[in-house]
């Protein structure tokens, strides 16, 4: 049975730390301010790593891939050699130019869905978008697209209970 080691964790969070605290080029607080952005990705990270409906496997490899999932968009650091591959490859495949290029979502594989539903489901949960209304309808709508593809391919996990429940109440 595989397992994740806590040194592992613990390196990855460091970077994800060290990227949105001290190399972040967009904003380094979220909320208005009040909560360091790192928040966000680990946030992300431990709504996956905790959902034992998804398989082990994706929940490791997502966990890794949530943690870093906006270095490279919101950072001006390369994602180190230490990193998985693989990791950095799903990455990639998450960070995005335009709000237009995030949309895109119909060639993107059900893994990807589910990490990209993740963290949309974490900015409505913290309510990030509340004082831009046009992009919170923009955001709920792609979230909802997403919710369909996901609970289609993995069913009534835990994240799709949660993000119907954000949805409603946003």
């Amino acid at each position: 049975m595989n397992k994740i080691l806590p040194q592992q964790f613990k390196q990855l969070i460091d970077l994800a730390y060290s990227a949105h605290q001290e190399h972040n080029t967009r904003k380094d607080f979220r909320q208005n301010g009040k909560v360091p952005f790192v928040v966000h990705p680990i946030w992300c990270a431990l709504t996956i790593l905790n959902d034992q409906r998804i398989p082990f496997e994706e929940r490791e490899l997502g966990y890794q891939v949530l943690l870093l999932h906006d270095v490279l968009e919101d950072t001006n650091i390369e994602i180190p050699d230490f990193v998985d591959p693989k990791v950095i490859e799903h990455v990639k495949e998450m960070t995005h130019e335009t709000w237009e290029e995030e949309q895109n979502i119909e060639n993107k594989s059900d893994f990807i869905k589910l990490l990209k539903l993740c963290d949309k489901v974490a900015s409505m949960y913290d309510e990030t978008l509340e004082d831009e209304p046009q992009r919170r309808r923009e955001w709920k709508a792609l979230t909802q697209k997403m919710l369909v593809d996901v609970e289609n391919h993995y069913g009534n996990i835990r994240l799709v209970v949660l993000a119907k429940a954000v949805l409603k109440d946003s």
